[in-house]
């Protein structure tokens, strides 16, 4: 029996492992990015410590364990400002102190995202939070996938947002997530924007594009 709920305190080991098992476009990351901590804070940890009453968990009730997650923020410019502020102090810190000895290879990528981001276009962002404000982060662990726990989990955030007046909500991915994308069409999730110059933490897949998948709630 899968179970829908808020995201609680002792679900953050769980929300870590799924987001590193699920991040290599939907793949396992463990091999590449040996670093699951500093994993955990580039892209799940700021939604569960700072905005947790807007994250959900899948819980196998037999087992106790998180099997999946959908991580949120209501307000994109207010969260990349917070991110800024509150999580690259923290990241910092891990890469200089304990990433750049001890895992080596997580620096050299993390070394890698920092040139690309300094190229990149964010005139689209800008537009883009006008009318989809919201963006979600949602993840399964793979042999939990095709029981209808992404659906869940997209429905109970969708109830949330709606009952925070927000009027749509925008998520990314990327062209090789090729279980991904069909779930979000599916989900009533409209292509928004396709870019080569968005993506870019994985080194050994250069040509991969960012897609920007975005829903406009009826309040």
């Amino acid at each position: 029996m899968i179970e829908i709920r808020k995201y609680k305190k002792d679900d953050r080991k769980g929300i870590i492992d799924i987001c590193i098992q699920t991040g290599y476009m939907g793949e396992d990351a463990r091999d590449r990015f040996d670093d699951h901590y500093l994993f955990g804070l580039l892209f799940c940890l700021y939604y569960v410590d700072y905005e947790p009453e807007n994250c959900f968990v899948a819980i196998d009730d037999k087992e106790g364990t998180v099997v999946g997650y959908i991580l949120s923020s209501l307000d994109s410019k207010v969260q990349k400002s917070a991110f800024t502020r509150k999580m690259i102090p923290k990241i910092l810190i891990r890469v200089i102190f304990y990433s750049l000895w001890r895992y080596r290879r997580s620096f050299n990528i993390i070394r890698h995202m920092r040139r690309l981001e300094s190229k990149q276009d964010n005139s689209f962002k800008q537009e883009l939070v006008v009318d989809y404000p919201a963006h979600l982060h949602i993840n399964v662990l793979p042999h939990y996938h095709q029981q209808g726990i992404g659906t869940k989990l997209l429905l109970r955030l969708e109830e949330h947002l709606l009952l925070n007046s927000c009027k749509g909500v925008h998520l990314y991915t990327s062209d090789k997530n090729i279980k991904a994308i069909p779930f979000y069409k599916k989900s009533e999730y409209n292509l928004l924007h396709s870019s080569p110059s968005l993506m870019g933490l994985w080194p050994d897949a250069p040509d991969v594009k960012t897609l920007i998948f975005g829903k406009k709630l009826k309040i």
